[in-house]
């Protein structure tokens, strides 16, 4: 088998994939001295690389600055409704939503990251943002706890434990021992983690070689005590096993 790591890979696409990202990341759109700046391009490599994107209908112009298109939309719909994992588990993590009244949701791991493939919300819940970093989430949490300690430590050194509150973990001999403690509940538990105020829960499975995690995250004034570490973990447990058998 060649070793992918051996691979020649090509710059061009790199750079451009680095100004897509960097697009999603702002609020709106950006100037291409910003884009430059941040991004350590020059000027001229960069209007280059949107241009490129613009005649390909994947960036737009507002006024002297720009912004992704919705031709993204297109591709993440088409992608998603084909995936057996949202298939199989989008109606039910809804009924978890209206079940726990809070927001729940499917991660599926995606290289060194992990990806919100669908989310549901209650009447008293809204949308939440999952941090694509994968420690300092229970989702993201059970899906390491999924992984081998040498998987662990590859997604570790590609892109590192940023801290998001004072109660991220950021030490990696810190999460090796609470991703034992999860291995051996088979339950990963979030206590403001990635939001100072949210707490969630979250159970991990896999499926045709990926990784994926149900979750259920709430404010913590609700989501806490008896209904953080037992009631809400068994709803979860319930949800995942009835995902599998759909698949």
């Amino acid at each position: 088998m060649t070793d992918r790591s051996q691979v020649p890979t090509l710059s061009a696409p790199k750079k451009t994939f680095a100004l897509i990202e960097e697009m999603a990341d702002r609020d709106g759109p950006v100037r291409v001295s910003d884009l430059a700046e941040e991004l350590g391009f020059t000027r001229s490599t960069t209007y280059k690389h949107l241009a490129t994107l613009r005649e390909l209908g994947y960036v737009r112009k507002v006024g002297v600055e720009y912004a992704l298109s919705y031709r993204f939309v297109l591709f993440g719909t088409r992608i998603r409704g084909r995936s057996p994992l949202y298939r199989a588990s989008n109606e039910l993590i809804d009924q978890l939503a209206e079940t726990t009244n809070e927001t729940t949701g499917l991660l599926v791991k995606q290289g060194s990251y992990g990806v919100n493939l669908y989310q549901s919300t209650s009447d008293r819940s809204e949308t939440v943002e999952i941090d694509q970093h994968l420690h300092c989430t229970a989702p993201g949490k059970a899906i390491l706890a999924h992984l081998t300690d040498e998987q662990v430590d590859h997604v570790v050194d590609a892109v590192g434990l940023p801290a998001r509150t004072d109660n991220t973990i950021t030490d990696p001999g810190v999460l090796a021992d609470e991703l034992t403690n999860v291995r051996e509940r088979g339950i990963a538990i979030e206590r403001g983690e990635q939001h100072p105020d949210q707490n969630g829960v979250a159970v991990a499975f896999e499926h045709d070689n990926e990784v994926a995690a149900v979750y259920v995250v709430g404010h913590a004034d609700r989501l806490s005590s008896k209904r953080l570490e037992e009631n809400i973990p068994g709803m979860v447990l319930g949800t995942v096993r009835r995902t599998k058998e759909l698949l």
